[in-house]
């Protein structure tokens, strides 16, 4: 919601405080796209992570749009809201490392 510099990027990959975990929580890539836009590599999937990440900063996110999960790119032309069945191939791509966070 709230502009962040690139300090506020490096303060989520070193990792930040959550209520409910014993270890800060960080982020494996973070990128400032704009004054109000991310891009955020997590390797894990905890409950609301990413909003509790920001929100453990004092910002809050007004918009969040998964992009892939491990290797599986999300098809451009899946509507929001939408689903469809996976095939072999896509269950292997899952398995895979989401190519920008092994760079």
């Amino acid at each position: 919601k709230h502009a962040v510099e690139q300090e506020f990027a490096e303060r989520m990959v070193a990792g930040v405080e959550l209520h409910d975990e014993p270890e800060p929580i960080a982020a494996a890539a973070c990128e400032l796209t704009s004054p109000t836009t991310l891009r955020l590599t997590i390797c894990e999937g905890k409950y609301h992570q990413v909003k509790r990440m920001i929100g453990a900063t004092g910002n809050r996110v007004d918009h969040l749009h998964r992009e892939a999960i491990g290797g599986y790119a999300l098809p451009a032309d899946l509507p929001p809201g939408s689903w469809r069945w996976l095939e072999t191939g896509d269950l292997e791509q899952l398995e895979q490392p989401w190519p920008s966070a092994m760079s």
